[in-house]
């Protein structure tokens, strides 16, 4: 009973082209890349990128100061592959940036434009 169970698992693994993936973990990931993604669509530099899971996709959201009546207004969004992600959030005197970072898989990254 066994070995027909074994048969049968074997043969449908070979079905679905190639060997188990049980215990498995992914090492690399695709990520989208758009270096100035607005309003829903990339106007520039769209194409994808592979890095390994560890590392991650990100989407880096632009918002410059207007004044200080108005605040801030978001600019832009960028996707990339990186090594690090940086901190979610970081504040200079005219600008902020919004880092949100994914790895749980492809193309995660894609449409997390804040904006």
């Amino acid at each position: 009973m066994d070995k027909m169970f074994l048969l049968g698992l074997s043969l449908f693994c070979l079905l679905r082209g190639g060997e188990p993936k049980f215990g498995k973990k992914k090492i690399e990931i695709v990520c989208a890349t758009c270096e100035k993604f607005r309003k829903g669509s990339c106007e520039e530099g769209e194409g994808t990128c592979v890095t390994k899971v560890k590392n991650g996709c990100r989407s880096q959201s632009l918002y410059a100061y207007a004044d200080e009546s108005k605040g801030s207004t978001y600019t832009y969004t960028k996707m990339e592959c990186v090594d690090t992600c940086g901190e979610p959030m970081v504040f200079r005197a005219w600008f902020h940036l919004v880092n949100i970072c994914c790895s749980d898989k492809n193309l995660c990254n894609k449409g997390y434009a804040l904006a």
